[in-house]
């Protein structure tokens, strides 16, 4: 054997022991079939969301011989919401009756859908119309009885002042208040709103048990999904004709502990709000990792609402992944030691391709060379461990030279 072959040899040795430890820490692995392009795009199933970290630094791909990693970037489609304030002048002002005007325009040809308010009163009921114009003499009709009101005591502050409406493209916006006092305009927005809601997905629900609790005057609604997921809006949807306000908490379940009294169930409060009849009664999750929901409704003395239907939405997670060399890949998880990884690839996103080819993977499998070490470490002090490494360091340079001296 040539002096060449020994040397190659002792490498590879120390290349597979290195590439086993790289993946001996991960408990799943996924194959990722039909990777022929150098970019792809890999969507995280549902059901891995359990597995993995609460912040997802625990995947990685790596080739299947070579065990060469494979750098990528994670990617949330989450519903966004982004808005873009237009300038406006008040050109007039002016009542007839028991209506009040306000003529608003437009300093830029711009796209518009919503007009906050803001009133100097802090209790009112009113309803009002909105027309759009290009000229001030045609005007048109785009909302009519829309009802806007604020609430102020000791026990509430609340208002519902912002006016929505369809996508509208004028020059001129007429406000129509109708009144049994002077509306006191202190201030106004007006906004090009975009939400990007379609990108979410509607998340499937293994069970939803709603209940009264008459003494504490709650109503509780217990949502159990089918996979643990990041959950990041959920809509009510309530039947009674009459109106209501009320302070509602959605939680999502962290632990649970079991006493001589049962069992006691930890929620963490994602979400704070009102439901109203004004509004659309949708609460953001901000991507909360979740099993178990709780909603729970402050009636007070009022009767309870009627809840028809509670919908829960999910982001989409993927991966662009780069695959440099020709090989079969696989997508590890699982591994509670890992720390987030760092890539190149994440300081040139913008020379990523547009259009990238979508690959699927293979069913979930266990890591077969997964090792579950839980006992402690065997030495706790670091020198130790530096001084077992210059051992093993002497012991491998040893053999390397007499393999190279046969």
């Amino acid at each position: 054997m040539t002096i060449k072959n020994k040397i190659f040899r002792v490498f590879l040795l120390l290349l597979s022991f290195s590439s086993f430890a790289q993946t001996e820490d991960f408990k799943f692995k996924r194959k990722i079939e039909n990777t022929t392009e150098t970019w792809h795009k890999i969507i995280l199933p549902e059901s891995d969301f359990s597995k993995l970290k609460s912040d997802f630094s625990d995947i990685r791909i790596f080739e299947s011989k070579s065990k060469t990693e494979a750098p990528y970037i994670l990617k949330c489609s989450a519903g966004r919401i982004s808005q873009v304030e237009i300038p406006f002048q008040m050109i007039n002002v002016s009542n007839k009756n028991s209506e009040y005007f306000y003529t608003f325009e437009l300093s830029e040809n711009k796209q518009i859908n919503q007009i906050k308010l803001d009133f100097e009163q802090h209790n009112f009921d009113w309803k009002i119309d909105l027309e759009a114009s290009n000229n001030q003499s045609e005007w048109f009709s785009i909302l009519k009885n829309y009802r806007i009101l604020a609430i102020k005591n000791n026990q509430t502050d609340y208002q519902f002042t912002q006016v929505d409406f369809p996508d509208s493209k004028y020059k001129f916006y007429r406000l129509k208040i109708k009144a049994n006092e002077q509306p006191k305009l202190s201030g106004a927005k007006i906004w090009q709103q975009k939400n990007n809601a379609e990108n979410l997905k509607i998340s499937a629900i293994k069970s939803i048990k709603k209940a009264i609790d008459s003494k504490q005057k709650l109503s509780i609604i217990d949502i159990e999904l089918v996979n643990k997921i990041p959950v990041s809006q959920l809509n009510i949807e309530v039947t009674s004709s009459f109106d209501y306000y009320r302070p509602l908490k959605i939680g999502v379940l962290k632990d649970s502990i079991q006493n001589e009294k049962g069992w006691h169930f930890n929620y963490e409060i994602v979400s704070q709000e009102t439901l109203s009849s004004l509004d659309k009664n949708s609460f953001s999750l901000g991507n909360s990792l979740a099993k178990k929901l709780r909603i729970t409704i402050e009636n007070e003395n009022n009767q309870p609402l009627e809840i028809n239907s509670v919908t829960v939405k999910n982001p989409i997670y993927y991966l662009l992944a780069r695959f440099t060399k020709k090989g079969n890949y696989d997508l590890f998880y699982g591994n509670n030691k890992a720390s987030r990884s760092s890539y190149d690839i994440e300081n040139f996103q913008e020379n990523i391709p547009k259009n990238i080819t979508e690959v699927t993977l293979s069913k979930e499998e266990i890591n077969p060379d997964f090792k579950n070490v839980t006992q402690s470490p065997l030495f706790e002090n670091k020198i130790w461990l530096w001084a077992l490494m210059g051992i093993i360091i002497v012991i491998i340079g040893y053999f390397s030279v007499k393999m190279l001296r046969e």
